[in-house]
């Protein structure tokens, strides 16, 4: 299937802001996440929306099927024991920018250069993934 020129390099774009990012907001989830007894991470989160496979499509990557035979409400089946064995970059979007409590506790708490500047490149991130048009 060809791929709309605009998507394409908006999907460029926003992997490469993935890419970027991954270590700032690592940063944070490695702080937090690992003693977290409500572990967010479930296999329905895991179910890409059509924008993300949109975005996928448009950066070459065609994500094998789903465990179907998963609870929805159980652990995600990409969960390792590092967290996500995916990068960043190839999850679905909404577990790169879904910040829990702590996590926003984590940000607030911590140096508020660093936290404007996650704040920026998530606004951008965001701005991107509404870009990705419709095919």
């Amino acid at each position: 299937m060809k791929q709309n020129t605009k998507t394409v390099a908006i999907a460029e774009r926003l992997k490469q802001v993935l890419i970027e990012s991954s270590p700032l907001i690592e940063e944070y989830t490695a702080a937090v996440c690992p003693d977290c007894s409500a572990v967010c991470c479930k296999q329905k989160h895991g179910v890409l929306p059509e924008k993300d496979i949109r975005y996928l499509r448009a950066v070459g990557i065609e994500m094998p099927p789903r465990d179907e035979t998963r609870p929805l409400e159980g652990p995600c089946e990409l969960m390792g024991l590092q967290g996500c064995v995916h990068p960043r970059w190839m999850r679905p979007f909404r577990c790169t920018w879904y910040f829990c409590g702590p996590l926003l506790a984590a940000l607030n708490e911590g140096p508020q250069k660093k936290t404007r500047h996650l704040t920026a490149v998530l606004r951008e991130m965001v701005s991107l993934y509404g870009g990705l048009s419709e095919e």
